[in-house]
């Protein structure tokens, strides 16, 4: 509820603070006191627009705060909580400034916010009726939501939401899916020619470099023939060979060790080093036997050298770059056929999640269409009740066809949304013999809030707004009518705080809180101020009301009777 209104330098409005209670809250005063100046600053921290002219003579700005007090588990705190926004300590403050330099600022719980977040807020808080710019009643979209607040369970509602938010993620995901398929399809012929030709060469990790050592050496073969054979001839064959000195040297130290037995070890190792180079010359000799020129070869190897030289330069890289080219090629490769089985798997849920969507949506179409007429029929009833006998009042309930619709309904396949299959929209026929016109166009303000009260009256208890405001409810009606007034918003007020501005004694009677707007002189200038009454002073405005500006004992006598 708004527990506490603050206002500053607003019109003639030059200070006031308001403590509103629960239930029931009434606003009386004298016409031009500043009622409406009053109810323009609560529609400014609801977001509504305001323009600096309301900045009060003399200052440099305006200021309106309010303080909402909620539950936590309320259904306005759920709603805040989906914009964002959470309470303190059970609060809720909004705020808002007008500065004479045309700008204008808004506060939520003391961070500044878009004007658009605080009209959101509002909404959600408090339900606006009597000024056209600010009644939901007259907003189509909102229909719905009143219909199903009376005759649909909010189970089967918000089951519906969820559904089709499910559906939409689940085509969304399938949207993705087939993007990627799409990519990989463009690259797909490019990706399958890249890697056809990196599995026909086949190249292994090295290879490059193992086929030019290969090619080195076979473009090289005469030379380490003949290089070998001269190696062969200096070792061990020619005259003067290395083995032919080492053998004289090793039959010198021989008789040297006779002389000395201590030299023997020294006379192993050279008939040992005697040894190594005759194998090594026999080695080199076998060697140089094995080896012959080979052209073929030679070609084949500088053929297979450039090809994976080509392969290189296309991919930029070396051998080893190729290969994990190759290796990434084969992943998407593996990828595109898991994709499939993805797309395959998205498609089961889309088609899943879009007969659950119809579903619930055909069951809430069901209950929505038996509830029409009964929400009509109680309307109507509280209509009579407040004056408005000849008025009926009908909910017309409105699909789209659409061929590629999600849901299937008679036959037909129908557009649909997060509320469901159609768009509910309240009409009345205000006289016998008319038909059934939109509201907007045909109803006043009085009217309007009127059949907001019967209609709030029927759906009391599961309405998700706390709050409700008031500012023409009397319009064109008076006695035994506006006792009928006073009675329902009473009964409303059991579920809901009400803050009415009325002429009418038999409704502000029925409140529980009252407050006067009053204009006085103050420093030469005219101020607006908001006072609360005790019983004894709600006596004499209430008596006011039924007698004007001379205040009779019979009239005081009789708003004491009407408060008792």
């Amino acid at each position: 509820m708004l527990a506490h209104l603050y206002i500053r330098d607003f019109a003639l409005i030059q200070e006031a603070a308001i403590d509103f209670g629960p239930g029931f809250n009434v606003i009386t005063g004298e016409t031009g006191a500043g009622k409406s100046i009053l109810m323009g600053a609560l529609y400014s921290i609801l977001g509504a627009p305001a323009s600096v002219d309301l900045v009060r003579a003399g200052a440099d700005r305006c200021v309106v705060e309010g303080v909402f007090e909620l539950a936590a588990d309320s259904p306005a705190a759920r709603r805040l909580q989906g914009l964002g926004l959470e309470l303190e300590d059970g609060q809720i403050f909004l705020r808002r400034e007008l500065q004479t330099n045309n700008r204008s600022r808004a506060f939520i719980n003391g961070m500044a916010v878009p004007l658009r977040m605080l009209r959101e807020a509002g909404a959600a808080l408090v339900d606006l009726h009597g000024q056209h710019d600010h009644q939901t009643l007259l907003d189509p979209h909102l229909h719905t939501g009143f219909l199903d607040a009376f005759g649909c369970p909010s189970e089967l509602v918000q089951e519906v939401s969820r559904a089709y938010r499910q559906l939409q993620e689940a085509r969304k995901r399938l949207v993705e899916l087939g993007r990627q398929r799409e990519r990989l399809a463009e690259q797909e012929q490019l990706r399958q020619y890249q890697l056809a030709e990196i599995r026909e060469l086949a190249p292994t990790p090295g290879e490059d470099e193992r086929l030019q050592r290969e090619l080195e050496l076979l473009e090289n073969v005469e030379a380490i023939v003949q290089t070998c054979a001269n190696l062969v001839g200096l070792l061990d064959q020619e005259d003067g060979s290395v083995t032919e000195r080492l053998g004289r040297g090793r039959r010198e130290l021989e008789r040297l060790v006779q002389l000395d037995p201590s030299l023997a070890d020294i006379a192993a190792a050279l008939a040992e080093s005697i040894y190594r180079v005759q194998d090594a010359s026999s080695r080199l000799r076998e060697y140089s036997e094995k080896l012959e020129v080979q052209p073929e070869r030679m070609e084949e190897v500088r053929e297979r050298l450039e090809a994976l030289r080509r392969l290189r330069r296309k991919h930029s890289g070396t051998l080893e770059d190729v290969l994990r080219v190759a290796a990434e090629l084969e992943e998407q490769e593996q990828r595109t056929g898991a994709l499939e089985a993805a797309i395959g798997q998205a498609q089961e849920a889309v088609a899943q999640a879009q007969a659950a969507f119809a579903a619930a949506c055909v069951s809430l179409s069901a209950k929505r269409s038996r509830a029409t007429r009964k929400l009509a029929e109680a309307v109507e009833r509280g209509l009579r009740d407040l004056g408005m006998p000849q008025v009926r009042f009908h909910v017309e309930l409105r699909r789209q066809e659409a061929p590629d619709g999600p849901v299937e309904d008679g036959g037909t396949r129908w557009q649909a949304g997060p509320g469901g299959l159609e768009q509910a929209e309240f009409v009345i026929a205000p006289n016998p013999g008319e038909g059934p016109r939109p509201l907007a166009r045909i109803a006043s303000g009085g009217e309007i809030s009127r059949i907001m009260l019967a209609l709030k009256e029927v759906i009391a208890e599961r309405d998700m707004v706390a709050t409700l405001v008031f500012d023409e409810i009397d319009v064109g009606i008076s006695g035994r009518i506006a006792a009928a007034v006073g009675r329902k918003l009473r009964a409303l007020a059991a579920s809901h705080q009400l803050i009415v501005i009325t002429h009418l004694p038999q409704i502000a009677s029925a409140a529980a809180h009252h407050f006067s707007v009053r204009k006085r002189e103050q420093g030469g200038r005219t101020v607006t101020e908001v006072v609360p009454l005790r019983q004894e002073e709600r006596a004499a405005e209430i008596a006011r009301l039924l007698a004007g500006e001379t205040i009779s004992a019979t009239a005081l006598r009789h708003a004491q009777e009407m408060l008792r």
